[in-house]
């Protein structure tokens, strides 16, 4: 056994791992999470039931399972070795020492916490995009598995990440392994912990702060399946004079329990999918969450929020094509009642009228029912064109995209079957009834089976009815959709395949959610294009999901909702300090409404389009040219220039600003509520003795200042009516 590696790489690193002790790990016997009725202060979750629906890589899965067997050629390990000009001092200790490192479960009765009388079976370094990732196998001589971790550290971030698999690869099932999950302590005093309530269940990304010094505890959990529906599995937890970012990537169920020590002044976390209790069969794989971690110290609010964006558009988000994901101008809408013919005849409208749209959305309604009939959403399944309405199996409009080098991203729904289950068998020869889990939503117009993504031969006849979609069509973005709560059905499948005392609680779960990731993974690794993460708007925007897609569609509330600019200003008010990179649409084109839809995807469209007027193909130019002015800065440092607020007589103002280049934009909102028309609005982020000239489009604003004085003194603007929306263009004085 190889546990000298273990002490070799203590040795490289106890020079290193003494700095920042604001980081340790718990050593302490743990417990099950605690039940609901002993919940004290702050409490949140999800329950299961239909919301709003839209019929609208960094890859973690571990699709070989491989190890390295007793009997193989021992080699010469890697050692773990940091640069300590570029030293993340909480991750350095945390793989210095894996005896203790934060993974916890029970397996025989036997409580485990960390790897400690575990032996090192191999261990690989090896140099990733901004950081190192580290593969480390481990055994215990009592448990019949591979315990295999995966780490990864990017230092310019101060950022790492983990997530283990326990993988059976011998020919007996194991004993029940339950309690999985990880348990971390963060020490230091005045804990506030802050974050988002995620989308629908009326809480559209409201923002709350948590004192934990005050309250004691702060309990969050999703039950659904879907992981971010009234819930948000990102957390930004401050203490002593600095604090963590942490993120919970995990697509289905899962908890985070923070509990402060007022004695010790250290809050632990507790964090893993929200029930597991199950043998592992032979050559099954079991995994944990992936966590996400940013360390900061000594940062102002602005200076952690743009901490955590660093991390999550270098380290998180996918590049397309060796580049970071473009922006987009996009149009489209439902293929429900559409043609071929109406889809290219948009596409040149737009352009007659002197507008080039970056992205065609082409989304739900393009196929068959369960006999080939033509279909409307939400009925879903098959998979086939409705060459009914699309002869040409829409290659004719990916072919007029890539001629007018436009992105043509389509909608699927591969998870949920809403015809009839007989015939759908019938007229689908390769389908296996048992792939189906159950009934989700079953008193909802939204009703449908749940196939099982974690049996490979489902995951296999899946991808391959996308493919041949996308390969005819010539389809170059892809959006997928998920519109039901599937934890119910996975906690069937569990009771069907438990034995006797070995239950299969949680692994239902587990393997569908390995297996929706390897079916992203087997997508992003044949075609390597942009991916959409949508479930009902923002309901799977977790970490994981996030690795591979981008959030476009965060919330169906505008779907019902089109013209609710109150909620549009509070939401992204909020979300773009999270998530960078969002789609918003437009509905009724005016310039107001324009101006407060540029994002990282800019939807700006005609409704009417067939029927407008010059007048709103003038507006809707002149807002495609101010776009391009913009586009750029989605990606720059953010700034919320006026405080969130759910009062609709407000001001929102936001700013992105990008100091290599010493230049930006901010959004300045007179909302529809304002009493007042005039603001003064102090800019940030700025070098304090540069001059800068700042103007906005209408000829309301023209000033030249030091960044001192637009930072202290500010801007006044007024403007003429409300709702009005001004966009500022910062540049540098030369």
């Amino acid at each position: 056994m190889k546990k000298t590696c273990a002490v070799r790489r203590l040795a490289a690193l106890l020079a290193l791992c003494l700095a920042l002790p604001t980081f340790c790990l718990i050593g302490c016997q743990t417990d099950t999470p605690p039940s609901d009725d002993t919940v004290a202060e702050t409490d949140r979750e999800t329950s299961p039931g239909p919301s709003t629906t839209d019929a609208d890589t960094k890859p973690e899965t571990d699709p070989t399972n491989e190890t390295t067997k007793e009997d193989d050629p021992v080699t010469e390990p890697d050692i773990f070795k940091p640069d300590p000009t570029h030293s993340v001092p909480q991750y350095d200790a945390l793989m210095s020492d894996l005896d203790t490192f934060p993974v916890r479960f029970t397996c025989n009765d036997v409580k485990y916490k960390g790897f400690a009388d575990f032996a090192i079976e191999s261990e690989l370094y090896a140099d990733i995009d901004r950081g190192v990732e580290s593969t480390i196998v481990l055994r215990h001589a009592d448990i019949p598995a591979a315990f295999k971790l995966v780490a990864r550290v990017f230092p310019e971030e101060k950022a790492y990440e983990y997530v283990v698999y326990i993988t059976n690869d011998g020919d007996t099932d194991t004993a029940v392994l339950s309690d999985l999950h990880y348990e971390i302590e963060f020490a230091g005093d005045s804990p506030i912990l802050s974050g988002l309530q995620g989308d629908a269940d009326a809480k559209y990304y409201t923002p709350y702060e948590c004192d934990l010094a005050t309250e004691g505890r702060f309990r969050d959990r999703s039950n659904s399946g879907r992981p971010s529906h009234g819930v948000f599995p990102y957390y930004n937890l401050s203490y002593g004079n600095g604090g963590t970012f942490i993120a919970v990537g995990w697509p289905g169920t899962w908890y985070a329990y923070y509990t402060y020590n007022r004695g010790a002044k250290t809050t632990n976390l507790k964090a893993g999918q929200l029930e597991v209790a199950t043998y592992i069969a032979p050559g099954e794989t079991l995994r944990t969450p992936l966590m996400g971690f940013v360390e900061y110290e000594g940062l102002t609010r602005d200076e952690q929020t743009n901490a955590w964006r660093h991390y999550y558009i270098e380290d998180v988000m996918r590049d397309i094509n060796g580049e970071k994901t473009p922006t987009y101008t996009a149009i489209g809408g439902l293929a429900d009642g559409k043609t071929t013919d109406h889809f290219i005849s948009m596409m040149e409208t737009y352009r007659e009228n002197g507008i080039t749209p970056d992205l065609l959305w082409v989304d739900a309604g393009w196929y068959t029912g369960a006999s080939g009939e033509t279909v409307a959403w939400p009925m879903t399944g098959t998979l086939d064109m409705d060459t009914s309405r699309f002869p040409d199996k829409m290659a004719d409009i990916g072919q007029f995209t890539k001629d007018n080098d436009m992105t043509f991203m389509l909608w699927f729904e591969p998870e949920n079957v809403r015809v009839d289950m007989a015939t759908f068998l019938r007229n689908q020869p390769g389908f296996d009834a048992d792939w189906f889990l159950g009934v989700a939503n079953a008193d909802s117009w939204l009703k449908g089976r749940v196939i099982n993504l974690g049996d490979p031969d489902c995951r296999a006849w899946v991808f391959d009815k996308i493919c041949k979609v996308i390969d005819t069509a010539g389809v170059t973005a892809f959006r997928q959709d998920f519109n039901n709560d599937p934890a119910a059905t996975w906690t069937m499948r569990d009771k069907r395949m438990a034995k006797g005392d070995l239950t299969r609680t949680g692994m239902t779960e587990n393997l569908y959610v390995q297996g929706y990731l390897a079916l992203w993974d087997d997508l992003i690794a044949k075609y390597g294009f942009l991916m959409d993460s949508c479930a009902s708007g923002g309901g799977r925007n977790d970490l994981e999901s996030m690795k591979r897609a981008v959030p476009l569609h965060y919330s169906d509330w505008f779907d019902g909702n089109n013209e609710d600019y109150d909620m549009k200003g509070k939401i992204d008010q909020a979300l773009f300090a999270w998530f960078p990179y969002f789609k918003n649409e437009l509905y009724e084109c005016t310039l107001y409404k324009a101006r407060m839809n540029y994002a990282a995807m800019a939807m700006l469209k005609l409704n009417n389009y067939a029927t407008a007027t010059p007048e709103e193909w003038a507006i809707l130019k002149q807002a495609y040219e101010e776009y391009d002015l913009v586009r750029d800065y989605f990606y720059a440092d953010y700034y919320a220039l006026t405080d969130w607020s759910s009062n609709p007589n407000r001001w929102d103002a936001r700013m992105f600003y990008d100091p290599e280049t010493a230049s930006g934009f901010a959004s300045v909102a007179c909302q529809e509520a304002s009493t007042d028309l005039t603001n003064t609005v102090k800019l940030k982020g700025l070098d304090l003795d540069r001059t800068y000239a700042v103007t906005d489009f209408d000829g309301l604003v023209s000033v030249t200042a030091t960044g001192r004085q637009l930072m202290e003194e500010g801007i006044t603007i007024t403007v003429p009516q409300n709702p009005y929306c001004a966009i500022l263009m910062i540049k540098p004085r030369t």
